[in-house]
């Protein structure tokens, strides 16, 4: 996330694995993903 932020790029965090919500916040994620669903379509829709 840090890396993402630093280089301009959208980022994403999954809740569905390693990190809580409150870890990925703060690392700096631009999304959140519940889902793998989820994932997908908020990766299609940064197209």
């Amino acid at each position: 996330m840090e890396g993402a932020g630093q280089a301009g790029i959208a980022s994403l965090g999954v809740l569905y694995g390693y990190g809580s919500r409150q870890e990925l916040e703060t690392a700096g994620a631009g999304m959140l993903a519940e889902d793998p669903a989820e994932a997908a379509e908020l990766i299609l829709s940064e197209k």
